[in-house]
């Protein structure tokens, strides 16, 4: 088959999203990726059989192009920026897709297209109309409650919410990442619940490494504190930079990552001189963070619930610290608390302030029978939350859908 996914992703590809395009490659489909149609350049490769293609938005519209001719309008006039300005507020706020959604739209048309698979709301629009358009089954994968997002202004969370709603209910199936969010969007777009396919990491060999330690000139007996991910306010990160200057003697935080938010991080970590107990290691790609994350001693997911993704987050560090064997420390969160209880990987605690975080780490740390605790349930979790388990919950749900 010929396999079509989309995503917004302009930046860094979403692992999850290339986790499910090669397991299809290996099935012995074609697939293309449409990843970013805001890069900074058009783009075209392949990493592991998949067809990666990105692309450049021209802030146009190619309906009001096709009007434009047909009416002999000429650009720069003034009728022209008049014309265009009525155009904008039209496909904005009657069309069934406004102009970013149109310029999808006719990128995905240029492609030959048996399945149609798309990540996240904004690919949703111009997904619906291709799939009516080729008759082809149209699999749409949401990996939060995009409508939810707290940056968001609630009018925002409305019209994209309804939004929403209403598309879903065009689509062969529906994929979310967790139990809860997969809950929440069933009861309130009253249709049937999607499917749960968790972000969980492929089961590679536990690294033996020390990047980490090598990188920062840390001794083998230091103590590594890890976040990875993306580094964005909001996420509670600015806290755990705080409680470093009250960490233990041998104990080092180390952010693994990139994100607008990294250079405030930064200035926090010089004006509290802790540039001898923080470090950045930056970003990197996918594949390259086991390693990386198996020298670690104890993983950190500092999400505090700001918004109901946050709340009901279940991301992508938390599996590629199960497929490192290395425990976690988290608020008491709903998804987070089940994989805890589970398999005993995780200590849940009040990391709503710099000094409940330091004291929590502290106390880990000086507390070895513990700790080797939520190791042995860090090693039993790497058994049963992997891409190994999860890559056959897709197959299934496109046998479903092709059949």
């Amino acid at each position: 088959m010929n396999i079509l996914m989309t995503t917004a992703d302009h930046l860094m590809i979403d692992r999850r999203i290339l986790q499910e395009a090669q397991t299809l490659v290996e099935q012995g489909h074609q697939v293309t990726l449409l990843a970013g149609f805001e890069c900074p350049q058009r783009e075209s490769y392949v990493h592991n059989g998949i067809k990666i293609e990105r692309f450049m938005f021209d802030w146009g519209d190619s309906r009001f192009n096709a009007l434009a001719r047909r009416c002999n309008l000429t650009p720069g006039s003034r009728i022209y920026g008049w014309a265009w300005r009525l155009f904008r507020g039209w496909a904005n706020r009657v069309a069934s897709v406004n102009s970013f959604e149109q310029f999808i739209l006719d990128r995905m048309t240029e492609y030959q297209v048996d399945v149609l698979h798309v990540h996240d709301f904004p690919m949703l629009a111009p997904a619906v109309e291709l799939a009516k358009t080729r008759q082809v089954p149209l699999i749409y994968d949401a990996h939060e409650l995009y409508y939810a997002q707290v940056q968001l202004p609630l009018a925002t969370q409305r019209k994209y919410k309804k939004k929403e709603s209403r598309l879903i209910k065009q689509v062969d199936a529906a994929i979310t990442v967790n139990p809860y969010i997969a809950k929440l969007m069933g009861e309130r777009y009253a249709v049937t619940v999607p499917h749960v396919i968790m972000n969980a990491a492929p089961k590679v060999p536990i690294a033996s490494t020390s990047m980490l330690r090598e990188r920062f000139g840390l001794d083998a007996d230091a103590r590594i504190l890890l976040y990875q991910g993306w580094i964005s306010d909001n996420r509670g990160i600015e806290r755990i930079v705080e409680a470093a200057a009250s960490f233990t003697n041998g104990t080092y935080l180390v952010l693994v990552g990139y994100g607008a938010f990294e250079d405030t991080l930064k200035q926090l970590v010089a004006e509290r001189g802790l540039e001898q107990r923080v470090f950045f290691y930056g970003g990197v790609p996918s594949d390259d963070l086991h390693e990386l994350t198996c020298d670690a001693d104890l993983g950190i997911i500092p999400y505090h619930g700001v918004d109901e993704n946050n709340y009901f987050c279940s991301p992508n560090k938390l599996f590629e610290f199960a497929i490192a064997e290395l425990p976690f420390i988290s608020n008491d969160l709903p998804f987070l608390r089940d994989i805890a209880q589970t398999y005993g990987n995780g200590l849940l605690a009040d990391l709503n302030s710099a000094e409940l975080i330091a004291s929590a780490v502290n106390q880990l740390f000086s507390a070895p029978a513990q700790l080797a605790s939520l190791k042995a349930g860090a090693v039993k979790a790497r058994e049963f939350i992997n891409w190994e388990v999860e890559g056959e919950k897709l197959l299934s749900i496109y046998q479903q859908v092709t059949r």
